[in-house]
């Protein structure tokens, strides 16, 4: 399903570089999930908002694809593309681009499932979640 977000933009910074000279692969995934907090908030679900509701977003898998370096104050674009969810478990693809030359340093699909905060266990995606993904038999 398409969505209109727009992506997250970043320049990485000094302390991101490792002692090879380049970008920590750690790195790409908090990227990532910038990324993913500003698309929650531009579908109108913001992360903190659902925290205070008692809910939230967790991780279950992440399949990460490292295909190019990144280097101090490369800018980058992160997008957040909705691929699916099914019973309660939701998929996201996400590409990391370098902008000056148009390459894909990182991409990866990422499953996730909602918590319920209080009870530590999983919950049902909120309407609003759900509306964004392209929900599968």
């Amino acid at each position: 399903m398409p969505t209109d977000f727009p992506g997250f933009t970043l320049r990485v910074p000094s302390s991101h570089i490792d002692m090879f000279g380049h970008c920590n692969h750690a790195r790409y995934l908090e990227y990532m999930e910038w990324a993913r907090f500003a698309w929650a908030a531009h579908s109108g679900t913001p992360i903190p908002l659902m925290v205070k509701n008692g809910r939230g977003p967790a991780i279950l898998r992440a399949d990460v694809r490292y295909r190019r370096e990144c280097v101090y104050d490369d800018e980058l674009h992160v997008s957040v593309e909705p691929l699916s969810a099914r019973r309660g478990i939701g998929r996201l693809r996400q590409v990391i681009t370098r902008l000056h030359d148009g390459e894909v340093v990182c991409d990866g699909e990422l499953t996730f499932v909602m918590i319920d905060l209080v009870a530590r266990t999983a919950t049902t995606l909120p309407p609003e979640f759900l509306a964004q993904l392209q929900v599968e038999d």
